[in-house]
């Protein structure tokens, strides 16, 4: 049998992890229904309708949200001093559990978030329909047509297409994957002060790169530019924009889930 990867294997270890995995992630599910809930209930008590308003942005949120934290839910103790080891002795690859652990969180947990998301708001509807409340219909929301920026910005919303909520959806999985394997305690704090941090250097990196440049460069550099946008019309600049930070992006889940494997592969206990 091969030692790096076996079909069978992975089968198993993917019906494994399931089974004793996402029950947990069924039960913080919970909660971000709960928000809905509390919502629907706070939009009663002040007799005003906030679900109308902005009920469809708000399952967009706890979608993101609940899909971005399922590693951090799921595999929380996989490389926890104590508990890692059950985790460790699982019969499988390092390549095979990545490709579960990437599987489960991209493709089972989108699935089930959307189904008790769903299920919440048909329900908060049903209710809403024997007089309490006022919904017009179930908020059926499509990950595909809306992605975390166009939650925020809706006018965006006409570049946004199934391809790029997909890549984003697998970008941010394969991040947080990446830092759950990394960090063992307060791993949601760490990776967003994490990233704060980094940002904020790449700010001054660039603050600093635009204030020491002359402005003899930036106009050369315009002219450089230029011929390349001529007989262009903005639609063909912005797919090519767009064509480069999906690249940029399949660049960076790449990066991620290379790490994240490496880390499995050489986690101590």
């Amino acid at each position: 049998m091969n030692e790096v990867f076996d079909f069978t294997r992975l089968w198993k270890l993917m019906k494994y992890e399931v089974v004793n995995y996402i029950p947990r992630f069924f039960r913080s599910l919970l909660i971000f229904a709960s928000v809905l809930v509390a919502v629907w209930i706070f939009s009663l008590s002040i007799d005003i309708d906030v679900m109308s308003f902005g009920r469809k942005g708000l399952i967009g949120v706890l979608f993101i949200f609940a899909v971005a934290l399922s590693p951090y839910i799921i595999y929380k103790d996989m490389n926890n001093r104590k508990k890692g080891y059950m985790y460790a002795m699982i019969p499988a690859s390092t390549l095979e559990k990545l490709i579960s652990m990437f599987a489960i969180c991209v493709i089972c947990v989108p699935v089930l978030t959307w189904a008790v998301l769903t299920a919440t708001d048909a329900f908060l509807w049903m209710l809403s329909n024997i007089g309490i409340g006022s919904f017009e219909s179930i908020s059926l929301y499509n990950p595909f047509n809306d992605s975390f920026l166009v939650v925020f910005n809706r006018e965006l919303g006409e570049f946004s297409n199934v391809l790029d909520s997909i890549l984003y959806i697998l970008s941010i999985v394969a991040m947080t994957m990446m830092f759950n394997t990394i960090f063992r305690k307060n791993k949601v704090l760490k990776t967003i002060l994490f990233n704060i941090g980094v940002s904020f250097a790449l700010i001054m990196l660039m603050a600093t790169f635009v204030n020491a440049v002359s402005t003899e460069f930036w106009d050369n550099l315009g002219e450089d530019i230029a011929p390349l946008l001529e007989n262009r019309t903005a639609e063909e600049i912005i797919s090519f924009w767009m064509a480069f930070w999906r690249f940029v992006g399949l660049l960076l889940i790449s990066a991620y889930l290379t790490i994240t494997y490496f880390r499995i592969k050489r986690v101590n206990y």
